[in-house]
């Protein structure tokens, strides 16, 4: 009999530690209502240690470092941690489990991962929309996908390991992260986009909120908050001050302390310059003929989370052209 449900994060030893406060996070929200587990490699004694009294048994740490060898992904931007997750169909940490919850090192939750975990998986995967690509979706001409394929942000992931492991698509993944690294300029997102292309269902927006300049759904109404431009821990430019308040208390006591002590003043100024700076996306659209910017000026948050969210209510695949839905066709 498998077991339900399992949670992981991923990351190297530039990122093992903000891995390891995302964590601490998930244990402060959900308690030990699931297990937990880091996929991590070239981590040193020092921050295993303090992951170890941060953490305690609640959180299995896995070397990952035998698996990685010999393959060739792009390492362009992010090193071979990135692909760490695409293996977790074979990996036996994770074999008892039948879905698996994967979220980025800078993915802050705000409500249980146990309720996530309990989403119905009626597709191989459970994935939010990105919706910045929509934007100006050049992924299209880029990746072997059908006219109109919509696009996920890895950052928080339910994967139905059934599915997944019976049609070999982490096995496929893997494959073509290798033989077209030429084109996966987004890594391992994108190799999971095309692979796994009709075979997602859509996630509740509140389960991973991006940084948006121009509108994005506020902190406190967030499920999970991932950073995705500025971070907690380097040029907080986007992170609100409740969050990063979280961050400091949560690292207080741990090597990494220092890190979270910055001033968020100057950030705050950048944050609401470019906030404002958007405001002129519209008629800079108008005149440079720059379609990216004329979508920009008509994204409202608050829409699409009502479009994707009522989606996500029923558990539908995520169909053709999802920018016309929320108004950036």
């Amino acid at each position: 009999m498998q077991n339900e449900a399992c949670y992981f994060f991923a990351a190297d030893k530039k990122y093992f530690p903000y891995a390891c406060l995302a964590a601490r996070r998930v244990l402060d929200v959900s308690g030990k209502t699931m297990p937990g587990v880091i996929l991590q490699t070239g981590v040193g004694r020092e921050d295993l240690d303090a992951a170890t009294v941060l953490l305690g048994d609640d959180v299995a740490i896995v070397d990952m470092s035998r698996e990685l060898e010999g393959f060739a992904f792009n390492t362009d931007r992010l090193g071979l941690a990135a692909y760490m997750r695409l293996f977790v169909d074979v990996l036996p940490a994770f074999l008892p489990y039948r879905s698996l919850v994967y979220a980025d090192c800078d993915v802050l939750f705000n409500r249980s991962v146990a309720d996530l975990a309990a989403t119905p998986l009626n597709g191989a995967l459970l994935a939010a929309h990105d919706e910045q690509q929509y934007y100006d979706p050049k992924y299209r001409a880029r990746l072997p996908m059908k006219s109109g394929a919509p696009y996920f942000n890895s950052g928080v992931l339910v994967f139905n390991m059934e599915q997944v492991r019976g049609e070999g698509l982490l096995e496929r993944t893997r494959r073509f992260a290798q033989e077209r690294r030429d084109i996966c300029l987004q890594h391992d997102q994108d190799a999971l986009n095309v692979v796994f292309e009709g075979r997602w269902q859509t996630m509740d927006p509140r389960w991973n909120v991006m940084t948006n300049f121009n509108s994005q759904i506020p902190f406190a109404e967030s499920f999970a908050r991932h950073f995705s431009w500025g971070k907690p821990w380097w040029k907080p430019l986007g992170v609100e001050p409740e969050a990063q308040a979280i961050y400091r208390e949560m690292a207080r006591n741990t090597p990494w302390a220092d890190r979270f002590d910055q001033s968020t003043t100057a950030n705050r100024a950048q944050f609401l310059l470019k906030r404002f700076s958007r405001k002129f996306d519209g008629p800079l659209g108008f005149l440079t003929g720059k379609e990216k910017l004329r979508k920009r000026a008509h994204y409202n948050s608050r829409h699409s989370r009502e479009v994707f969210g009522a989606q996500a209510a029923k558990g539908v695949i995520a169909g053709s052209f999802p920018e016309r839905q929320i108004g950036l066709g």
